[in-house]
C-alpha cells in the first residue's frame, strides 16, 4: 500500500508559495513603484494582475497540454521561466518594460501551479490526495504573507529592484532542489487515447469543471482587490508607512493561509462545498462595510481584513480538494485545474484593476458595492454547484 511521502508534498507545496513570491512582491512594492516609475494606481494594478495574464488566456489548453507532459519537468520550466522574469524586471527602467517581464513571470507562474498538483497523486495514499490538494491552496496566502513581511525590508535597503533580484535567484536555485527529487513517475508523460479535442469535448460534457473554475475565480477576484490594494489603503487612507503596511497586510493575508489549513478540517468533516462557498462570499461582503469605512481606526481595519481573509481562505481549498472528485480522469482533472487556473487568474487580474478604477473614480467608501456583487453571483454559483454534484 502506498504511503504518503508528507515530506515531498510539503517541498511540492513551497514550490508553488515561491511561485505565490511574485504576486506578493508587486502588491508590497505597488507604493515604490509608482513614486520610481511614475505610474498611476491603475497601472501598477496592471503589474500587480499581469502575472496572471497569460493563464487567463491559455489556461483550458495549457492545463490539457501539460496533463500529457512530464509534471516534474513543467515544474522546472515554470520556476526558471519565474527566475528569468523577475531578473529582467529587476533592471527594468518603466513600467511598460515591467509589465512585460511580468508575462514572462506569468508563463512561469502558469507552469508551476497547473502541475505542481499532479505531482501529490505520485506521493499520496489515494485517501489522503483530496488532503494534500486541499494543503496546496495554502500556497498563495503563504507566499503573499512572507514577501509582505519581508518585503518592505528589502525595499528599504535595496529598492523594489533587489527585491525583484532576489526573487530571480530563488526559484531557479529551488528548481536545481527539485530536480534532484527521487519521485517515481515525475518525468514520465501521460499517456490519452484521445486527441486535445476529445479531452476537450469529455472536458465540458460535464458543467463541473466550469463551475469549480467560476467559484474560483469569484474568489480571487475578491481575495487580489482586498490583499492587492490594502497596503495602499493603509498608506494613502490611513497614512501608515510602507514598513507599517505590510506588517499588517502581512497579518491579513496569513489569516487568509489560516482560512486555507482550517478548510482541511472542515473537508475532513465532509461540510457541504456549498456551505462553505456562499459561508465566503456573504462575509466578504459584509466584512467590506467595516475595511473600507472612512470612521473606522487603523485597528478596526485591520481586524475586518483578517476576518474578511480568513473566511473566505475557506474557499480555495475547499475547491482544490474537491477537484479531484470532479476531474476523476486525467482529462477532467486537466480540464478542471485549467479552468479554475484560466478564470482565477482572470480574477486575479482584473480584481486589483476593477477595485482601483472605482477607488479612483468614486473614493474608497463604495468599495463594498463591489463585494456585494461577489456574493450575489458567488452564492448563485454555489447553489448551481451544489446540484451538479448531487446528480
Amino acid at each position: 500500500m502506498q504511503k504518503t511521502r508528507w515530506g515531498i508534498v510539503f517541498l511540492l507545496i513551497c514550490a508553488g508559495i515561491i511561485a505565490a513570491f511574485q504576486v506578493g512582491k508587486a502588491a508590497i512594492a505597488i507604493p515604490a513603484l509608482r513614486e520610481d516609475l511614475d505610474i498611476s494606481l491603475v497601472f501598477a494594478s496592471w503589474i500587480v494582475g499581469a502575472l496572471g495574464a497569460l493563464g487567463a488566456i491559455i489556461g483550458v489548453p495549457a492545463g490539457l497540454t501539460f496533463s500529457r507532459l512530464p509534471p516534474r519537468r513543467m515544474i522546472l520550466i515554470g520556476l526558471t521561466a519565474l527566475g528569468v522574469g523577475s531578473i529582467a524586471g529587476s533592471i527594468a527602467g518603466s513600467g511598460t518594460l515591467l509589465l512585460v517581464t511580468r508575462v514572462v513571470e506569468g508563463f512561469g507562474f502558469i507552469c508551476t501551479i497547473l502541475s505542481t498538483p499532479r505531482m501529490f497523486a505520485l506521493v499520496t495514499a489515494p485517501r489522503d490526495t483530496p488532503l494534500s490538494f486541499a494543503l496546496w491552496g495554502c500556497y498563495m496566502p503563504a507566499g503573499s504573507a512572507i514577501m509582505m513581511l519581508a518585503g518592505p525590508a528589502f525595499i528599504a535597503s535595496f529598492g523594489w529592484q533587489g527585491l525583484w533580484l532576489f526573487n530571480g535567484i530563488l526559484p531557479l536555485a529551488y528548481a536545481v532542489l527539485l530536480a534532484r527529487l527521487d519521485i517515481p513517475g515525475a518525468d514520465t508523460a501521460q499517456k490519452s487515447q484521445r486527441t486535445l479535442l476529445g479531452d476537450l469535448h469529455e472536458g465540458f460534457r460535464t458543467p463541473g469543471p466550469a463551475l469549480v473554475g467560476l467559484a474560483f475565480g469569484l474568489y480571487t477576484f475578491q481575495y487580489f482587490a482586498l490583499a492587492s490594494l490594502f497596503p495602499t489603503l493603509l498608506v494613502d487612507r490611513l497614512g501608515l508607512s510602507i514598513a507599517a503596511a505590510g506588517l499588517i497586510s502581512a497579518g491579513t493575508v496569513l489569516a487568509n493561509g489560516a482560512g486555507n489549513l482550517a478548510a482541511g478540517y472542515f473537508v475532513r468533516l465532509g461540510t457541504p462545498l456549498w456551505v462553505i462557498l456562499v459561508a465566503g462570499y456573504c462575509a466578504s461582503a459584509i466584512l467590506s462595510f467595516g475595511i473600507f469605512s472612512a470612521a473606522m481606526p487603523v485597528a478596526a481595519v485591520a481586524t475586518f481584513a483578517a476576518l474578511s481573509l480568513a473566511i473566505t481562505g475557506l474557499i480555495p481549498a475547499s475547491l482544490f480538494a474537491a477537484a479531484p472528485t470532479i476531474g476523476n480522469t486525467p482529462a477532467l482533472l486537466g480540464i478542471t485545474l485549467g479552468l479554475t487556473t484560466q478564470i482565477g487568474v482572470s480574477g486575479q487580474l482584473f480584481g486589483p484593476t476593477v477595485l482601483a478604477a472605482f477607488v479612483e473614480r468614486y473614493d474608497w467608501s463604495f468599495a463594498p458595492a463591489i463585494f456585494i456583487a461577489v456574493m450575489i453571483l458567488g452564492t448563485m454559483i454555489a447553489l448551481t454547484l451544489s446540484r451538479v454534484m448531487r446528480r
